[in-house]
């Protein structure tokens, strides 16, 4: 087993049970008649995390090529540990006391995003642990983008308006689809 392939089985695991948090958190919405009502907005953010997340785990295949040591496997690892909280809050094991979606959305907001944000600025770490040069090959759409991802992320963070909300999860939802789009055309 090479290094990579190590490595690989662990942030598989943490990738995966985010993902499994993801969809169990829809399956609870689709069989629960009683529960809380649904929240556009959240499940656009849903969306947007399934997506995160498995273009996350696909990316990440990139990485046989590099020469890992410990440093670049905790960077990895933490990352994906930061997506599995994320995905606890976006889609918790029980809504007791909501309810509906909007109601914990909102009263959740500032964990999910400052975990948003942790994301971005561990991305930045995870880029430049692989290398200068892999960080220039990231160019300056990536690095403007994650600076707009935390004023963005920060906003929200610190408002309740529900008008932001929806224009925010909508537009780096989009982002992302675009993003995604284009990696698989290139990468394949």
């Amino acid at each position: 087993m090479s290094q990579f392939e190590y490595v690989a089985v662990l942030v598989s695991i943490i990738v995966g049970l985010a993902l499994a948090q993801i969809l169990r958190g829809i399956g609870r919405m689709a069989t629960t008649k009683d529960g809380p009502r649904p929240y556009w907005v959240h499940l656009v953010w849903t969306l947007f995390f399934f997506l995160y997340i498995v273009f996350f785990w696909w990316w990440e295949f990139q990485l046989d090529a590099l020469e890992w040591n410990l440093t670049l496997y905790f960077v990895v690892i933490i990352y994906s540990t930061l997506l599995f909280f994320a995905t606890l809050i976006l889609q918790p094991g029980s809504l007791d006391g909501f309810s509906s979606y909007r109601e914990y959305y909102y009263s959740t907001r500032r964990w999910l995003f400052s975990l948003m944000i942790a994301l971005i600025l561990w991305d930045v770490v995870d880029t430049l642990t692989k290398g200068t040069h892999h960080a220039a090959e990231m160019g300056n759409v990536w690095l403007y983008g994650h600076i707009a991802q935390v004023v963005a992320f920060a906003i929200a963070i610190v408002t309740a308006n529900e008008t932001f909300h929806k224009i925010n999860a909508l537009v780096w939802t989009l982002l992302l689809v675009g993003n995604v789009t284009w990696a698989f055309n290139v990468i394949g």
